[in-house]
C-alpha cells in the first residue's frame, strides 16, 4: 500500500480491533448504563408524586412509560455505534499505518515518507518518524558503502595475501 495521503476514506472502517473494539464496547456499556439509570429516576420520579406505587409493579410501569424512549435509543445505538468506528479509525488509521512503515523500514526497505489523510489525527507523528526514517535510511546507504568499501580493501588484502603465498611457494 502506498503510504501517500489520500483524500478518500480508508477501504477498511474497523482498522484495530483492540483499540476500536474497546471504544464499541465501552460506549454501548455506557449507554446500557445510561438507560437503567433514566429508568431509575423514571421510577423515583413516579415514587415520590405517589408512594403507594412502591413496588415491582412501578419498575413495570416506568418501564413501559419509558418503552419508546428504550425503542427510540436501540434505533439510533448502530447510529452512535458507526460514528465511533469512524471517529476511532481517525485515530487508529494513523497508528497501523505507522506500524506498517516501521515494519518495512526495520525490515531495511526504504520507503517515501508517511502522510496521513485529511482528517486524521497524529499528523505531528508522521513529520517526527519522516525525520527519523529519513535518517536512517540516510546512515543505511552510508554503512552500505563503508561495508562495499571495506569488503572491497578485504578482499583486496586477501588478494595480496595469496599472491604473495603463491609467490613463496614457487
Amino acid at each position: 500500500m502506498n503510504s501517500n495521503a489520500k483524500n478518500t476514506l480508508r477501504k477498511k472502517l474497523y482498522v484495530n480491533r483492540d483499540v476500536q473494539g474497546a471504544l464499541i464496547v465501552r460506549s454501548v456499556l455506557h449507554w446500557y448504563f445510561y438507560m437503567v439509570a433514566i429508568l431509575l429516576v423514571v421510577s423515583i420520579i413516579t415514587v415520590i408524586n405517589d408512594p403507594s406505587r412502591l413496588g415491582f409493579g412501578l419498575l413495570y410501569e416506568s418501564f413501559l412509560n419509558f418503552a419508546p424512549a428504550i425503542v427510540a435509543s436501540i434505533l439510533v445505538l448502530p447510529l452512535f455505534v458507526y460514528d465511533i468506528i469512524r471517529s476511532s479509525n481517525r485515530v487508529a488509521g494513523p497508528i497501523v499505518r505507522l506500524q506498517h512503515e516501521m515494519k518495512k523500514l526495520s525490515d531495511g526497505e526504504e520507503i517515501e515518507g508517511l502522510r496521513f489523510r485529511d482528517g486524521d489525527h497524529w499528523k505531528e507523528v508522521a513529520d517526527e518518524f519522516n525525520a527519523l526514517a529519513k535518517q536512517v535510511m540516510k546512515e543505511r546507504r552510508a554503512y552500505g558503502k563503508k561495508s562495499v568499501a571495506m569488503a572491497t580493501a578485504d578482499a583486496s588484502e586477501s588478494l595480496e595475501l595469496v599472491g604473495t603465498l603463491v609467490d613463496e611457494l614457487e
